[in-house]
C-alpha cells in the first residue's frame, strides 16, 4: 500500500515534467498520423509522382531512346553540367549492344529529395528497357502478379508495399523505441526527485518499497502509453496483433528501464544519468539489429501476427537484468542516506 501510494505522487508529478510530456504528444502525434505519413510517403517514392522526369543520355542506345526519349549529349562534362543547373533530372551513359552485355553508368542529383523523386521513375525506365532487350533476344520475361485464393488476380493499389514496410518496419519500431526512452528517462527523473527527502520517507516506508514504487509508476506510464499508440494506430486502419505487440514492446521496455537504474548507480546527479543513458541505450539498440532475432525484429514480427520462441529467451534476459538494476536502484539510495 505504502508503495501505490508513493507511486501515485510520482504520476502526479509527471505532469510537471515537460520534457517527457512533449515526448508524449510526439507519440501520439506519430500514432495519430500514421496513415497520412505513410500516403505521402507513397506519393513521395511512386514512379507516377514523378513519371516526367528528364533525362540525359550519353552515347549510342536507340532502343533505350524509344522508351525513355532522352536528351542527347555529346559528352559526359556537358551532360553534368546539364544535371548541375536543373536542365535534366538523370544522366544514363549507355552504347547499346543487342548481342553483349550492357553496362549502364547513372548519375543523379546530390539533392536527397529531388534523387528520391528521379529514382522510382528512372528505375520504371530501366525496367522497361530490360524488358524490351529480353523480348528482342528472346528471353522469356516474368511477369510478377497478386492473386486471391481462388486464383483470380487482384488489383493491388501502386505503393502499397511501400506503406506496408514504412508501417511495420520502420514507424512501429521507432515508437516503440520512443516509449522506451521516455520510460528511461522517466525513471530516472523520479528516482533523483526522492533522493531529496529520503530520509524522511525512510522513517515511514522500507527501502525497497520505494523502489517498487518506482517500478509501479513506470509500469503505468507503459501501460497508458502503449494502449494510446495502439489505439492511434488501430484507428488509421493499422491491422496489428495487440497481445503480441504488448509483450514484444516490452521486451524493449523492460531493458531500457534496467539500463537507466544501472545508470542511476553510477552516476552523481540527475543531468549527468540522462546523458548516460541516452549515449549507452540508443547505440545499444541499433546494434542490436545487426543479430537475428533483435528486440525490434520481435515487434515487427509480432505486429504481423508471427509468433518468435526468441520471445521467452528475451523475457528471460530481461528479468534477469531488472532484478540487478532494482538492487544496484536499492543499493545507490541507501548510499545517499
Amino acid at each position: 500500500m505504502d508503495a501505490l501510494n508513493i507511486a501515485k505522487k510520482d504520476l502526479r508529478a509527471l505532469a510537471k515534467e515537460r520534457t517527457v510530456l512533449v515526448a508524449v504528444l510526439l507519440l501520439i502525434s506519430l500514432s495519430s498520423l500514421s496513415q497520412i505519413v505513410a500516403m505521402g510517403l507513397t506519393i513521395l517514392y511512386s514512379p507516377s509522382s514523378s513519371a516526367n522526369i528528364k533525362i540525359g543520355l550519353v552515347g549510342s542506345a536507340p532502343i533505350f531512346e524509344r522508351i525513355a526519349h532522352p536528351v542527347k549529349f555529346d559528352s559526359l562534362e556537358e551532360a553534368l553540367a546539364s544535371l548541375k543547373v536543373g536542365e535534366v533530372d538523370a544522366i544514363i551513359v549507355l552504347n547499346e549492344s543487342l548481342k553483349e552485355i550492357n553496362y549502364v553508368d547513372v548519375y543523379i542529383p546530390k539533392e536527397d529529395v529531388k534523387a528520391v523523386k528521379v529514382i522510382p521513375a528512372l528505375r520504371k525506365i530501366l525496367m522497361d528497357y530490360q524488358d524490351t532487350l529480353r523480348a528482342y533476344r528472346g528471353i522469356p520475361i516474368l511477369k510478377v502478379g497478386t492473386y486471391d485464393l481462388s486464383g483470380k488476380p487482384v488489383d493491388v493499389p501502386e505503393g502499397i508495399s511501400i506503406q506496408f514496410r514504412f508501417m511495420y518496419t520502420a514507424l512501429i519500431p521507432l515508437i516503440v523505441v520512443l516509449t522506451s526512452i521516455i520510460l528511461g528517462v522517466y525513471i530516472i527523473d523520479i528516482l533523483y526527485e526522492e533522493l531529496g527527502c529520503l530520509e524522511v520517507l525512510l522513517c515511514c516506508v522500507r527501502l525497497r518499497d520505494v523502489i517498487l514504487a518506482k517500478i509501479l509508476a513506470v509500469t503505468f506510464v507503459s501501460a497508458a502509453l502503449t494502449a494510446t499508440w495502439l489505439l492511434g494506430l488501430i484507428a488509421n486502419g493499422v491491422s496489428i496483433n495487440v497481445p503480441l505487440t504488448v509483450i514484444s514492446s516490452y521486451i524493449t521496455y523492460i531493458l531500457s528501464v534496467s539500463v537507466a537504474m544501472i545508470v542511476f548507480r553510477f552516476s552523481r546527479n540527475r543531468e549527468e544519468a540522462q546523458l548516460i543513458y541516452s549515449l549507452i541505450f540508443i547505440p545499444l539498440i541499433l546494434s542490436l539489429l545487426t543479430f537475428s532475432p533483435s528486440p525490434l525484429s520481435l515487434i515487427v514480427k509480432s505486429s504481423l501476427s508471427i509468433f518468435d520462441l526468441a520471445i521467452v529467451a528475451f523475457l528471460a534476459i530481461d528479468l534477469i537484468l531488472i532484478t540487478l538494476a532494482i538492487k544496484l536502484a536499492e543499493f545507490a539510495m541507501s548510499k545517499n542516506l
